[in-house]
């Protein structure tokens, strides 16, 4: 409601879409195509505003729109070269369409943009992984886990990892440290 009443007040501003479009698939979870909706009417209104693109590709890769994330973070990054998050979304999307390697590329430009974004370190663990380089995707899961000593999800794939390489004594003690952190991967 606080959102309605800003974007009544001043419907010119584009800041006000993206900041409803973010609660709906923030903080209302699976809200995204009303996300979508607002992030259009941000860029509609403000067509260089670089988060405004960067979160409707969020939400589309929430609804498995890949092609479509990776359109917009395209453009988000045309319009901030510099934009970490953008690179990372970006990955992720080329990554869930199996195109790893590509991003892999996308995720070592985070990286060098932001060196302390975990994320993109586990990110880019997780398309090693799927390509077979466990020894890189450890050395990421484990850059991850210092970045973010509660990332369940790092410590059990790193397990993942561990395993590919036949290390089952790591690999267990890893699924352990996730199962402590998160009950549901028990």
């Amino acid at each position: 409601e606080d959102y309605d009443k800003a974007i009544q007040l001043d419907p010119a501003e584009a800041k006000r879409y993206l900041s409803r479009g973010v609660a709906y698939h923030r903080q209302i979870l699976g809200q995204y195509q009303r996300a979508i909706e607002d992030y259009d009417k941000a860029i509609q209104l403000d067509p260089d505003f670089a988060d405004a693109y960067y979160n409707r590709g969020i939400a589309y890769s929430n609804l498995g729109e890949y092609q479509r994330a990776i359109q917009d973070n395209d453009k988000a990054i045309q319009l901030d070269p510099d934009f970490a998050l953008a690179y990372s979304a970006r990955g992720y999307a080329y990554s869930n369409l199996g195109q790893d390697e590509r991003a892999i590329q996308d995720y070592d430009r985070a990286i060098q943009l932001d060196p302390d974004f975990a994320d993109a370190y586990y990110n880019r663990g997780y398309s090693y992984d799927e390509l077979g380089q466990y020894q890189n995707a450890i050395n990421d899961y484990t850059k991850a886990i210092q970045l973010d000593p509660n990332d369940a999800w790092a410590y059990y794939n790193r397990g993942v990892s561990y395993e590919g390489l036949g290390k089952f004594d790591l690999a267990e003690k890893d699924y352990d440290k996730a199962c402590e952190l998160d009950r549901s991967l028990c």
